[in-house]
């Protein structure tokens, strides 16, 4: 066997678990007798006791730390290696590992990543993805996206804000290449929003991703036919729950939520878990035919 092969080997035994104990011990949050999930995707659901987790909100999961670790921090396979292989040695058991309680830790600090003197990089990939230009400046002038760079890497940095305007959470995605994740110790109750220019709006369209979402404030203001920010424009980063119930309690004037998912089937699936909750609210749910738009949920 050749020396990469042995540390790729070397690498494979480790489990998610060991991982996260060695470098986010913080991030493990025990759910049952059997079970853990993370502080920052409350979806992602590792067994300690066969080593597989899985990230049901993605629909993705694996065995080992590789997996983890290019799956869910969106890490390449070698990087991923040698971070492995830097580890503490630890002890591989061959035996199903036993649920150990995890001690309770302070939770993470959040820590905006440092920004770039300018966002040349984040508008050039933005306006390629569709973005129109009034879109761009609006979000980069109210301080929800900026551009931070990584190595040699650009990245789009947007930014979650609580009722204060104080920064909770961000959201990166690469300029090139694949990579998106969370920031460290964001809060994912705090969605990326872009309000309504009138604070009495009564309507809140909501996506999984903020591009997803300035993809529709794009929509709407090519349409010409009413201003673009007649409504709310609330990203969610991933498919999760809690952004919609903070914003619900932070804007009682909106009455109508329109349910901006992606037609696989994560997506129809929270679509309709997240209708049926608000339907329980006494809402009336409806299909819309816009073809960017899935469900309205009338709230009350």
């Amino acid at each position: 066997m050749g020396k990469y092969q042995k540390n790729i080997e070397a690498a494979r035994r480790i489990t998610v678990m060991q991982y996260l104990e060695t470098y986010h011990p913080g991030e493990l949050v025990r759910k049952t007798d059997r079970e853990y999930c993370t502080r920052t995707h409350d979806s992602l659901i590792i067994t300690p006791a066969n080593g597989f987790f899985h990230w049901f909100s993605r629909n993705v999961g694996g065995n080992n730390a590789i997996d983890y670790l290019t799956k869910v921090e969106g890490m390449d396979f070698v990087s991923a290696v040698r971070l492995l292989n830097e580890m503490v040695p630890v002890t591989v058991s061959f035996q199903p590992a036993k649920a150990a309680p995890v001690k309770p830790h302070e939770p993470r600090p959040f820590t905006l990543p440092t920004p770039d003197r300018n966002a040349e990089a984040v508008a050039a990939y933005l306006m390629h993805r569709g973005i129109s230009p009034k879109v761009l400046r609006y979000c980069v002038g109210s301080g929800i996206l900026y551009q931070t760079t990584c190595g040699s890497y650009r990245n789009c940095v947007f930014v979650g804000k609580d009722e204060h305007g104080v920064a909770r959470c961000a959201f990166q995605r690469g300029c090139q290449g694949t990579f998106r994740g969370d920031v460290s110790g964001s809060q994912k109750q705090y969605g990326f929003l872009i309000s309504a220019e009138d604070p009495e709006c009564d309507t809140v369209e909501i996506y999984e991703a903020p591009i997803d979402a300035m993809s529709g404030a794009t929509i709407r203001q090519y349409k010409h036919d009413r201003p673009w920010r007649s409504v709310h424009y609330l990203a969610l980063g991933g498919l999760n729950h809690q952004p919609i119930d903070y914003f619900l309690a932070h804007h009682p004037a909106v009455k109508t939520a329109v349910l901006c998912f992606d037609r696989d089937e994560p997506g129809r699936n929270f679509a309709g878990t997240v209708a049926k909750k608000l339907t329980d609210k006494n809402a009336r749910s409806r299909i819309c035919p816009l073809p960017w738009v899935r469900t309205i949920t009338n709230i009350w």
